[in-house]
């Protein structure tokens, strides 16, 4: 159950804390950072509406695909997964992505994971990352789960 709040106040924060993907930030004292993130899934095909799709694998309990944060600086960087969808294992909420993963030559990798029950469900992916200046960037994509095989 806390969990699940936690993940709604993390969604609400992204879809209403800014009109674009970097946050204004009015108080940086000057700091400036051409930083930016894009968020994709290059082992998925994209359809012309921008979604990008996984086929369900018959017969495993689990699909998985690595997504990638393109954030536009070397170094190492945390960037924060989440999804907006997932399941309840042992009465706790698990989401379809790993939590947080670091950058390394500015990009970063995280894992998604589909299962069964998702299958022609589309998951929407959130990610964000903080530079140095302290502006967040946001990102997000969709993912449609196909059984077309």
């Amino acid at each position: 159950m806390v969990k699940n709040i936690i993940l709604y106040i993390f969604i609400y924060t992204l879809s209403v804390g800014c009109s674009d993907s970097v946050l204004n930030s009015e108080i940086d004292g000057g700091c400036e950072a051409d930083c930016f993130l894009e968020v994709e899934a290059p082992s998925l095909s994209e359809d012309e509406n921008g979604y990008y799709h996984i086929e369900w694998l018959d017969g495993y309990t689990q699909t998985f695909t690595t997504l990638d944060a393109n954030i536009g600086t070397d170094g190492y960087h945390k960037v924060h997964w989440d999804s907006d969808l997932g399941i309840m294992y042992s009465g706790e909420f698990i989401s379809c992505v790993n939590n947080s993963s670091y950058s390394n030559g500015g990009t970063a990798h995280t894992v998604m994971s589909v299962w069964e029950g998702m299958i022609e469900d589309t998951i929407t992916v959130y990610s964000l990352f903080i530079d140095w200046c302290n502006i967040e960037h946001i990102d997000s994509i969709k993912v449609v789960v196909d059984n077309e095989i």
